[in-house]
């Protein structure tokens, strides 16, 4: 069975880079078992900017995330995760948290 996946890039010159902000007290994005892969894109989220579970695949590659009152970017129960360039800045409990937790 194929997994759902999904990409997510930024077109155009400076200051077209796609927003993703999640609602309060919520993930931006919450990657369950499927592959996602974005481009350029700016994530903000309260809980987690990106959160990736149940064996799912992110591919970030020069996006920038924040969570201003949790995890920028969140790994676990055998998901993984790729990050190229950008950053991950702003968040108040950690950067990056990569657990077998499930």
């Amino acid at each position: 069975m194929e997994r759902a996946s999904a990409a997510i890039a930024a077109a155009g010159g400076p200051g077209d880079a796609p927003r993703i902000e999640g609602p309060e007290g919520k993930d931006a994005v919450h990657v369950y078992g499927a592959s996602l892969s974005l481009r350029g894109v700016a994530v903000t989220g309260s809980s987690c900017a990106v959160f990736c579970t149940s064996q799912g695949r992110a591919e970030l590659a020069g996006c920038t995330l924040s969570s201003p009152i949790g995890t920028g970017l969140y790994v676990q129960s055998g998901a993984t995760a790729e990050v190229q360039g950008g950053s991950i800045a702003d968040c108040m409990r950690c950067g990056v948290s990569c657990s077998e937790r499930g």
